[in-house]
């Protein structure tokens, strides 16, 4: 199987030169839609903040998983740990009446254990 080309740079640095104003006006256009549908800020934040951060989350572990994206084990080990991550929060988020934007930052302490597993299962690959 051939080897995959090494990372020589970063997909995550974001110019804000390179930003037009259709995807400036993005944001603001989220917000008024979600007021005119009746979405209050809490619900936004809860589910909005979910996305986000679950996006953000797996995004790096995605990025940073280059080399297996070949292997089927690690694509049913990335469909697991989201449907695990998923179930987790939506419980959570379902019992909880007040949750802030910043508490999602605990999934930032998801990384190291998705990379240990992902590197356990997929040992020999990482090797070659």
């Amino acid at each position: 199987m051939p080897k995959m080309p090494k990372k020589t740079g970063s997909v995550w640095n974001l110019d804000p030169a390179h930003l037009t104003w259709p995807y400036v006006l993005i944001i603001p256009g989220v917000f008024v839609v979600s007021g005119m549908v009746g979405i209050i800020a809490g619900d936004f934040i809860r589910w909005g903040g979910l996305v986000l951060y679950t996006t953000f989350i797996f995004g790096f572990f995605i990025n940073d998983s280059r080399r297996f994206f070949r292997e089927r084990r690690f694509w049913q080990l990335t469909t697991s740990l989201l449907a695990v991550h998923a179930a987790t929060f939506l419980a959570i988020l379902l019992r909880i009446d007040e949750w802030k934007l910043l508490w999602f930052n605990v999934m930032i302490l998801e990384l190291p254990p998705f990379m240990l597993l992902r590197n356990l299962l997929l040992r020999n690959i990482a090797n070659e």
